[in-house]
This record gives C-alpha cells, structure tokens and sequence, in this order.
C-alpha cells in the first residue's frame, strides 16, 4: 500500500486531538488524525471551566459548544452531611457530555478538509536519529508527517516510540465508581459534591434536561465488600453522610456502575524531535480539580502556535517547542500536585478547606482570566 504524506499527523481523536487539528487545518496544514476507534472516544470528562471556555472563545467555538450545555456558576461542598462551602465560578462553567464536544469539533474539523483513519491503529513507528520518520498502522497504510503529535492517552504509543518514561501513581486509597440516572429535582437544581470522614465522597451533577451523572469514591475494602452486595448496601452507606441530595436514591438502584482507574503522571519531556505529546499522553491530574480538559485545550493552542511558527524548519520547531511547550511542565506539575492534596485531605473538613484553592479551581494556572497569548517569535 503506498505511503500517504501530510504535515501533520495525530494519533487519537480525542478532545485534544480534534482541537489540534482544527487549529492546525484552519491556518493552511494538511492533517491526518489517527484513531484506532471505529468513531471519536466517549470517555471522558462532562466539565468546561473557564480556562477552557476562554480558549474555545477564541477560536469562535464557545457558543457552539455551549448551545447544547448546561452552564452552571455554583458547585456546593459538604462534609459529613453539612454545607462547608460554595465554590463560585464568576463567568459559569459549561456541563456537556464529552463524547458530544468532541463530535462537535471533529464535525467542525471535517468541514475543513482535515482526514480522519479510523479503526487504525499503530503497528510500528519508525525512528531516524530521533525524528518520527514514518507510521505503519495495523490496515497496511503508511504515513510520513513533518510533526507527530501523540494525543493517543496514557499508554501512548507515540510516547513509547519516543523513549520518554511516564511516572505514573495510582489512587490506590480511593476507588471510584460512575453511573448515569435519571434527573431529580435536587441535582437539576445545584451540583453537589459530599465528603465524608470516613474516606467516602460522591458528586452529583446534572448531564442534560433527563439524566446526572452520579461519582462515587470509597476505600478498597468498601468497594469490595458494597459492589459484592449490591446497590441497596451502597444506599445505605450514602444515607449516613449525603443529605440534600436524597430524592436520587431510588435512581441508584437500578443504576450500572463503571469503574474508574484514576492516576496522576508526569513526564521528564513532552517532545523529541518532531514528535510531540498532548493530553493524557503528556499529563495526568486527579479529576477532582476539574481542570484536565481547560489545560489539554490550552495545550492544543500552544502547540498549533509552535508548529505553524516553525513552517517546517525541523531546527526551529526544536526550539519553539522547547521554549514555548515545554514550560507547561510547570503548570501541570502545580496541577497535579494540587489534586493530590484535594484526594489527600477531603476525609478532613479543615485539611481540605485548608488545601482548597479557588485560583487553580476556577480559573487555572493563571489565577485570573487570559485574555490573549502572546505571540509566537522563533528564538
């Protein structure tokens, strides 16, 4: 099978990806995106903070995106069963499905003429002096790419190829489980996120006009001793310290419960070569800061900047990404660290409160709303 040429390739079709992609086919780069799914991954994160929505904005897609959404300004904490504290989002934050936003922007990403492999996954990928010089996909196509982006997750196969070693630590203290149920009125009316002393938490939250999504976290032995026995026993564990949100119990019943592996990760490098990483292939954060898909975004802009101020120059796009990307370390560092601390202390009411910060929960690494990047200049 003859081998296909673009200026960019992509591996995973992810929010992440998509974005990129958009951003890059928008400003004149033919693009591949790489999926080994039949279609764009579902799972993912429901939440849109600010820092996110700020980046959407300025590419036009904030009202696209919020049109089908819920906005919501409040998230209400309680800790064994009272009220500690309201977490206020000045601009809103946005609830929307994952899998719905990244069919938006890839619907978006199809009108500008990007390509999408589906069901191709990566056999191999050949390395020359530390460039990516050519992918060779489980269908028999081949690809050679000026830039190599692995937005492909937290096994990334584009990392692997790179020989950049994650540092990966699971939450081993705290299982987490989800369900969608239907809507009550209690979750339509504000989202709500218990803790409880004895290592339990459980957030509620409303996903669209007929269903929540309900998280549940617990202790190991607690996992398996509730999920052995079913729902009516993880009812009655919530009871002793959920409190405003009861009408959703009869919903649990007949609830399915998936389980969550949550990790933080960390790299030493997030590009070598040509080849750079996005996403959770780059980072990981505990869900509890809500921030992962705002940062992976922010990302994406970075990197369509970097990539497009190279216009090909391989000794260039080194020092772009080198100067302009790879200082997020920084910021995902503080990010994750931030989400260790919130798993840590939440069985605490004051460790927690104490922990808690509204500048990286609201608003992000920046503390306050961005108005603008500055401008890419090569070094």
């Amino acid at each position: 099978m003859a081998t296909t040429s673009c200026d960019v390739a992509i591996v995973g079709a992810g929010l992440g990806g998509c974005f990129l992609a958009l951003l890059l086919s928008r400003r004149g780069q033919r693009v591949v995106v790489i999926e080994q799914g039949p279609s764009v991954p579902s799972a993912g994160a429901d939440f849109l903070k600010p820092p996110g929505l700020r980046v959407l904005a300025r590419h036009g897609l904030a009202d696209l995106a919020g049109r089908h959404g819920l906005r919501r300004d409040v998230i209400r904490y309680y800790h064994d069963g009272e009220p500690i504290q309201d977490c206020r989002f000045p601009d809103g934050f946005l609830i929307r499905p994952y899998r719905e936003l990244v069919e938006l922007i890839y619907t978006c990403c199809a009108m500008e003429g990007v390509d999408f492999w589906f069901d191709a996954s990566i056999d191999d990928i050949a390395m020359d002096d530390g460039r990516v010089e050519e992918l060779a996909l489980s269908n028999g196509r081949r690809l050679r790419a000026g830039v190599v982006i692995g937005a492909d997750g937290t096994k990334s196969a584009v990392r692997q190829a790179l020989d950049i070693e994650p540092c990966t630590v699971p939450y081993e203290r705290v299982v987490m489980r989800v369900a969608t149920v239907p809507l009550t009125a209690s979750i339509a009316q504000l989202n709500r996120l218990y803790f409880s002393s004895d290592g339990w938490f459980t957030y509620f939250y409303p996903l669209n006009r007929d269903q929540a999504r309900v998280f549940v976290g617990l202790p190991p032995e607690d996992d398996r001793e509730i999920f052995q026995d079913g729902i009516p026993a993880l009812v009655d564990a919530l009871k002793k310290f959920v409190t405003d949100s009861s009408d959703a119990f009869d919903s649990l019943q007949s609830a399915t419960w998936q389980r969550i592996k949550v990790s933080s990760l960390r790299l030493g490098a997030y590009h070598k070569g040509n080849a750079a990483l996005l996403g959770s292939a780059a980072f990981a954060c505990h869900p509890m800061t809500g921030m992962g898909m705002s940062y992976t975004l922010h990302d994406a802009e970075i990197l369509a900047d970097v990539i497009c101020a190279a216009g090909g120059d391989k000794e260039l796009l080194d020092r772009l990404l080198s100067a302009h990307y790879e200082p997020r370390k920084h910021a995902h560092g503080q990010l994750i660290d931030y989400g260790d601390a919130l798993i840590a202390t939440f069985r605490d009411r004051d460790a927690y409160l104490a922990a808690f910060r509204p500048d990286l929960h609201v608003y992000g690494e920046a503390a306050m709303p961005v108005t603008e990047l500055p401008a890419l200049q090569p070094i």
